[in-house]
């Protein structure tokens, strides 16, 4: 077809656009309203509303739905937070506790290690002399013993 007979046909060799509202605002209006959500969809729709539309009770019955929801989920949230604490607390406490278990487990092996060592040295110091051998029985012996009470009554 010649250019004169798609003139008088009515047809142009460009379809023409349909009646879209979003890609008929011109670009600078399109850039002055923040994009809504993180949806690709929702990228061009604009978040105002005109007094007509507010005055709809479709709209108003949907802002109020939307009110109701957001006040459901803090209050959702709210007791989540609190629940969060009380763990965080416990939690804590817990660690404090394991730190306090660790430090009795570490004076007990500490203890016994050393009164073990000075108790297997009594021989040899029995031979030079008893009372050198009877010294260090006791102090073994206290050693050994002490440590082991500790670790049963952990403070």
């Amino acid at each position: 077809m010649t250019e004169t007979e798609i003139k008088n046909s009515g047809q142009t060799e460009n379809p023409p656009e349909l009646d879209n509202p979003i890609t008929s605002i011109p670009l600078n209006e399109q850039n002055q309203v923040p994009p809504t959500g993180k949806r690709q969809a929702l990228r061009n729709v604009k978040k105002q509303l005109t007094d007509e539309e507010l005055a709809q009770s479709g709209t108003q019955k949907m802002l109020l739905e939307m009110l109701e929801e957001s006040e459901s989920e803090k209050d959702s949230i709210k007791s989540y937070v609190t629940s969060f604490y009380e763990a965080d607390k416990k939690a804590a406490i817990l660690g404090e506790k394991i730190n306090t278990v660790k430090s009795i487990e570490i004076f007990f092996g500490v203890g016994v290690g050393l009164g073990g060592a000075i108790f297997g040295l009594a021989p040899f110091f029995w031979a030079k002399d008893s009372s050198y051998g009877l010294i260090c029985l006791m102090i073994g012996l206290c050693l050994t013993i002490g440590a082991s009470i500790g670790r049963a009554v952990k403070i």
